[in-house]
């Protein structure tokens, strides 16, 4: 009488293990893809955060004293993220202008510094009342 043994053949094994591998680089890819958009998500919020924040600082300086910014300012407490803002007076229809008006049209531009992502920016009318 001839015992039989239960058990798996090589090519079965490698089969699975096969399988298995390729479902793990599609779980590790998906796994990938999750992370750098948490990542673009966050800077992306915290920009927005801070437009918000600089249009309110803005808002709240003196008419005269709201000029040019020709260059990119780092945020203190966000040192991998910049403003700038460019100043334009504007007559009553909203055209700009080059003389002084009792309207400035401001372009606020906010950016993370490693130029990956893009800026986000906002126009804004303040006026001399």
């Amino acid at each position: 009488m001839r015992k039989t043994i239960n058990g798996f053949a090589l090519v079965e094994v490698v089969i699975v293990i096969v399988l298995l591998s390729g479902s793990l680089l599609v779980f590790l890819e998906a796994l990938s893809q999750a992370k750098s958009l948490q990542v673009k998500s966050e800077i992306i919020t915290i920009q927005s955060l801070l437009l918000h924040s600089k249009i309110n600082e803005i808002r709240s300086d003196n008419y005269e004293d709201i000029t040019q910014n020709n260059n990119y300012t780092t945020f203190s407490d966000y040192p991998s993220y910049s403003y700038l803002y460019t100043v334009s007076y504007v007559n009553d229809n909203l055209d700009i202008v080059n003389s002084a008006t009792n309207l400035k049209r401001i372009d606020l531009n906010i950016k993370h510094n490693s130029n990956s992502y893009p800026a986000i920016s906002e126009s804004f009318i303040i006026a001399n009342i």
